[in-house]
C-alpha cells in the first residue's frame, strides 16, 4: 500500500494546499484533502478520527488564518498524542510568517513562507515521508491554472468534490481490499466498487485484485445530450484537477480526451448516451493510443 497523507487546512489557504497536494501526488503519495476545509470552530480531533485509519501522516497547514483559532494548540496536542501512540506522524507546515504556537517550539516543521524556497521545502517534506524527491515531476505552473478550472466548475454550478471523489485517479493500481478500506464500500461479485452520493456515482473497475479503471458520473449534469457542447475544464475542476496538468489530444462533441504524461494516464470527459450525466474516466491501459 502506498504512503498517504491527510492535509488539514483553513479554507482560505486552499490555493496553496491544492498546489501542494498536486506536487505530493506526483511523487506517488496518496493525498487526502480535508475538503470540508477546516474552518474556525471545527474540531481537529474529529478530522483526525475521520482520516487516521487511512493515512500514515497528518499534515497541518499553519497560517494567520488558522492560528487565530483558539482551539488549534490544544487540539494539536491531542494529535501529537496520537503520534506518540504510533498511529500517525504529524507534519506541521508553516505557510506564512507567524508567531509560532508554543507546541511548535523546538519541533521540526516545513516552512513554505517564502515562495522562492518552495521546492527546497517540498523536498524536505517529501523526504520526511521516506520518498525520494524527484524535481522532474514538479513542473512550473501558472498559479491560477487550477483556480481557473475550479472557477469553471463553480460557474456551471458544480460543487468541488470531497473525498472519496477528490482526484479519483489515485485508486488506479491499488488493491481491491485497500480501496474497500479507503472508500468504505465492499466490491461486488464482479470485483467492482460502486460509491455514490447526491453529486457523484463512481465505479472503480477491478481487474484481478487491482483497480484498473475509474469512472465518475457528475449527476448534477444530467440530462445531457451527445449533440450538446460541454466544458470539460469544469468537469475536471469539480474533481480538483486542472487542465494545466493534462494535454488535450482529441475533442469531439460527445467526448474530450486528455493525456496525463506524468502519470501515463488517459483521461476522458464524455456523455455516454442522450440523457446521461457527464462523466470523467481514468485509465492507464490505453494511454498514448
Amino acid at each position: 500500500m502506498s504512503i498517504s497523507v491527510f492535509l488539514s487546512h483553513n479554507h482560505k489557504d486552499k490555493d496553496f494546499v491544492r498546489r501542494l497536494a498536486s506536487d505530493i501526488e506526483s511523487h506517488g503519495i496518496r493525498v487526502w484533502l480535508d475538503e470540508a476545509e477546516m474552518k474556525i470552530g471545527d474540531s481537529l480531533i474529529q478530522k483526525i478520527r475521520e482520516g487516521i485509519d487511512n493515512v500514515d501522516y497528518f499534515a497541518v497547514i499553519l497560517s494567520n488564518n488558522s492560528v487565530k483559532a483558539p482551539w488549534v494548540e490544544n487540539e494539536l496536542d491531542v494529535a501529537m498524542n496520537y503520534q506518540i501512540a504510533g498511529k500517525i506522524k504529524i507534519l506541521p507546515i508553516i505557510l506564512e510568517e507567524i508567531e509560532l504556537p508554543s507546541f511548535l517550539i523546538g519541533k521540526l516543521y516545513s516552512n513554505f513562507s517564502k515562495i522562492e524556497s518552495y521546492n527546497i521545502e517540498l523536498k524536505r517534506l517529501i523526504t520526511s515521508m521516506g520518498i525520494v524527491f524527484n524535481k522532474n515531476v514538479v513542473l512550473p505552473r501558472d498559479g491560477s491554472s487550477l483556480g481557473q478550472s475550479l472557477d469553471s466548475a463553480n460557474m456551471i454550478g458544480l460543487p468541488i468534490m470531497s473525498a472519496p471523489f477528490h482526484r479519483p485517479y489515485q485508486y488506479l493500481g491499488m488493491t481491491i481490499p485497500d480501496v474497500e478500506k479507503v472508500v468504505g464500500v465492499k466490491a461486488n461479485e464482479a470485483r467492482n466498487i460502486i460509491v455514490e452520493s447526491e453529486h457523484c456515482k463512481m465505479v472503480l473497475w477491478g481487474e484481478g485484485n487491482f483497480v484498473s479503471f475509474v469512472e465518475v458520473d457528475l449527476l448534477k449534469t444530467a440530462p445531457h445530450s451527445q449533440s450538446a457542447e460541454f466544458n470539460s475544464e469544469a468537469l475536471l475542476g469539480a474533481l480538483s484537477i486542472g487542465v494545466h496538468e493534462l494535454e488535450l489530444v482529441r475533442k469531439k462533441t460527445d467526448f474530450h480526451t486528455y493525456y496525463d504524461h506524468k502519470k501515463r494516464m488517459k483521461v476522458t470527459a464524455s456523455c455516454l448516451y442522450d440523457g446521461a450525466p457527464l462523466s470523467v474516466s481514468f485509465g492507464t491501459k490505453y494511454y498514448n493510443m
